[in-house]
């Protein structure tokens, strides 16, 4: 996919000695890096690497406290967001920016238009127009709320191609909301962009699409840029784990050895009909048994039902038809606070928009659920709980970042590592986690994936989602399929293997 450019472009964008700082915190010190025409920089780091930041820095977003950018060979100021717009940067964020009740069409004109109303003919054809040629399907009639993660990622993307002037991309994990058969199409969507001249800035902490598609790669640690190059070779994968690490090791992941063992069932879903936002059967037939001590994957393409099953099984969504017990109770009609009160704890896909209340902190949001509130009188005692969460093993194995900052202000890992923690720390009868490391780097992914075998160890019945089969057959003692609106199995892990867990995906009953 790479195309060589043997001559070396001149930069579009050039950053020297980038640093920013929030109180005591250094995010950032002494960034160096350029943009070129017709290339991909990637950016690779673990979470809380201080790749965010940057990009932000360079979106305008922040103001940085030391440094400079040139931009055409002149200082260029890129503080607020529009003077980087003018500029001709765009940025799509890990966390998008998009009004739910708006349209597509709706939405791509609040940013890129003025006189909406006298141009929506011919909006709506720019809009095919991009999207036939990157490969961006998305429907300008469809509303924000009825899009997935992956289709609200092509309508960001749309719309910083539609903005005027617009030659410096960044993406901030653009993978990580997307399914495996997704991301090869991104890559060639980067690649398009790549031979029209764009210059790109590629935040990720995955290697492998580095290796992929990358003509630059800068790696930062710790808020400092490592590592360096203009070259990237397929071979360079023990390279830049290295720099990206530094001194930590990688982990192996060690399955429990319970196989075999028949366990008791806490939580059993009989005949369930499970239905949409509008009313429309999404899963029908639902057979599903939650055991103690076991791991039950879920496996099946994107928009099958897992958000509509997940939201069931914690009282989010009310069942259909069919009958849902916890612990022999009948929870048909229980609310959610019932259902955390029988030992239930959810992650969901989305924890950004679903788990951070705006303002609060690391640790209040870890009181609200997780750590139990120490009480001073008529008080929280807030040194006690800072105290029982810098204690937490959990906490503490994810690496989770000071509780007094703002949870949204926090990167997309780094939310991701709060939710976890804030899960494990509660010790649940039932967990149901969707995508775990979905935006973690690899060091993070692997301790997140022992501690919950850890935690099933413990007695835990635990319903994992995740995209990656890899991932599903590493943890998981048995596995389920969604597929035509059916859930397939179990199949137990020692038995069957990927290819025919993939047939079932791809063609239900029939494979």
């Amino acid at each position: 996919m790479k195309t060589d450019h043997p001559v070396k472009p001149a930069y579009l964008l050039r950053a020297a000695g980038l640093t920013k700082r929030f109180g005591s915190l250094t995010a950032n010190e002494g960034i160096d890096l350029e943009v070129r025409p017709g290339q991909i920089h990637a950016i690779l780091g673990e979470n809380g690497a201080g790749k965010s930041t940057l990009m932000k820095m360079l979106y305008g977003v922040y103001e940085p406290d030391e440094g400079t950018v040139l931009m055409d060979g002149e200082p260029a100021v890129l503080y607020p967001p529009s003077r980087a717009r003018a500029k001709g940067i765009g940025m799509v964020f890990q966390d998008f920016r998009l009004i739910p009740a708006m349209t597509v069409l709706e939405s791509i004109a609040l940013a890129v238009e003025s006189g909406f109303a006298l141009r929506r003919k011919q909006l709506r054809a720019r809009i095919l127009e991009v999207s036939r040629k990157y490969g961006l399907a998305v429907d300008p009639d469809a509303y924000v709320w009825q899009l997935d993660l992956g289709q609200r990622q092509r309508l960001e993307i749309v719309k910083v191609l539609l903005a005027p002037g617009t030659r410096v991309i960044i993406f901030d994990e653009p993978t990580s909301v997307l399914v495996p058969q997704e991301v090869e199409k991104f890559l060639d969507m980067l690649d398009k962009l790549r031979k029209d001249r764009y210059g790109i800035l590629l935040i990720t902490h995955k290697i492998n699409e580095v290796l992929a598609c990358a003509d630059q790669v800068s790696v930062l640690r710790a808020g400092r840029m490592v590592y360096q190059s203009d070259q990237v070779d397929s071979g360079d994968g023990d390279k830049l784990i290295s720099a990206m690490m530094g001194e930590k090791t990688l982990n192996p992941v060690t399955k429990q050895g319970m196989h075999g063992e028949e366990r008791e069932p806490i939580l059993q879903l009989k005949d369930g009909t499970i239905r949409g936002d509008h009313g429309e059967p999404v899963l029908e037939g639902v057979h599903l048994t939650l055991r103690k001590s076991e791991i039950t994957g879920v496996a099946g393409i994107s928009g099958n039902g897992q958000r509509e099953l997940a939201e069931v099984l914690f009282g989010l969504r009310k069942l259909g038809t069919g009958e849902l017990t916890i612990a022999s109770a009948v929870m048909n009609d229980a609310s959610t606070k019932e259902f955390m009160e029988a030992g239930v704890t959810f992650v969901s896909e989305d924890p950004i928009k679903e788990s951070v209340i705006p303002g609060f902190s690391i640790l209040e949001h870890m009181i609200l659920d997780g750590i139990e509130a120490p009480v001073k009188g008529a008080n929280i005692d807030w040194a006690r709980a800072q105290k029982l969460l810098e204690d937490s093993e959990e906490a503490r194995a994810l690496a989770l970042a000071d509780g007094s900052r703002r949870a949204d202000q926090l990167s997309g890992g780094n939310v991701q590592r709060m939710v976890l923690s804030r899960a494990l720390i509660r010790k649940p009868d039932i967990l149901i986690i969707s995508y775990p490391s979905r935006g973690l780097d690899i060091g993070t992914t692997r301790t997140i994936q022992q501690q919950l075998i850890e935690l099933a160890k413990q007695g835990t019945a635990v319903l994992l989602f995740s995209e990656d089969l890899d991932e599903l057959f590493k943890l998981s003692d048995r596995l389920v399929v969604l597929s035509g609106k059916k859930l397939l199995g179990p199949y137990d892990t020692h038995e069957t293997d990927v290819s025919r867990i993939g047939e079932r995906m791809l063609k239900g009953e029939s494979a």
